[in-house]
């Protein structure tokens, strides 16, 4: 699924309902995890601007709180343009929760398969706004990257031309450690925020399993090369 040009594609953001609840609930972030926690941005100037479009942001994965630290450093308030990331399928669930997602852009995805429907959905978000994305699937145990996974490689060469960024955080599992349910306080969180990844040499190659996953390791050792500013 080639990707427009950004300079010349008209992305949309969302309704102004919808918009409302976005602040709201980032400024719930915003208070927890820069006020009564303080996140520690490294390189803010590689963060998308506002209403930049065809961004896609990689990250590590090491607590549930990591897609939450990306929202409250750099996701504007009333974004002209939709900020989406994707889910674990499980948690549509439960109405409830399903609309909360679904009102923050989450996109379902199922866990340990090839969800081709998911893959080519991230991709045609691309067009119009900015995905968050974490390519180890899962959150690492001990903070150790874990290997990328083969769709997000393929994600992004069917999204090219696409801005990626490398992202790596690190204390959030401090805050929120895996089987809590209430974060601590008064702790230290890091945020890193890499330049955009030169991938244009993929481009011409011809698809395959084995250069989706060569994509995904490029970008995985962009975020691990990312700990030597920490």
């Amino acid at each position: 699924m080639p990707m427009t040009d950004r300079t010349s594609a008209k992305p949309t953001g969302p309704g102004f309902f919808t918009n409302l609840w976005h602040a709201v609930g980032l400024l719930f972030w915003v208070i927890l995890l820069r006020v009564l926690n303080h996140v520690r941005i490294q390189y803010s100037e590689n963060i998308p601007k506002r209403g930049e479009h065809g961004v896609l942001i990689c990250s590590n994965h090491i607590s549930a709180l990591d897609p939450f630290v990306i929202a409250a450093t750099a996701m504007p308030f009333f974004s002209p343009v939709w900020w989406r990331a994707p889910a674990k399928e499980e948690l549509f669930a439960v109405p409830l929760i399903r609309n909360f997602l679904k009102s923050w852009g989450a996109i379902p995805v199922r866990r340990g398969r090839g969800d081709l429907g998911a893959i080519q959905a991230v991709s045609g978000y691309l067009r119009e706004g900015v995905v968050v994305i974490f390519p180890e699937g899962t959150r690492s145990p001990d903070g150790r990257p874990l290997p990328g996974k083969a769709g997000v490689g393929k994600i992004i060469y069917d999204a090219k031309p696409v801005k990626v960024i490398p992202v790596l955080i690190a204390g959030s599992e401090r805050v929120l450690p895996k089987g809590r349910v209430l974060p601590r306080l008064f702790r230290t969180i890091t945020i890193v925020y890499g330049r955009p990844i030169d991938l244009v040499r993929y481009d011409s190659q011809a698809d395959s399993v084995e250069l989706s996953q060569e994509i995904v390791d490029a970008v995985m050792q962009a975020i691990d090369q990312l700990r030597s500013v920490l």
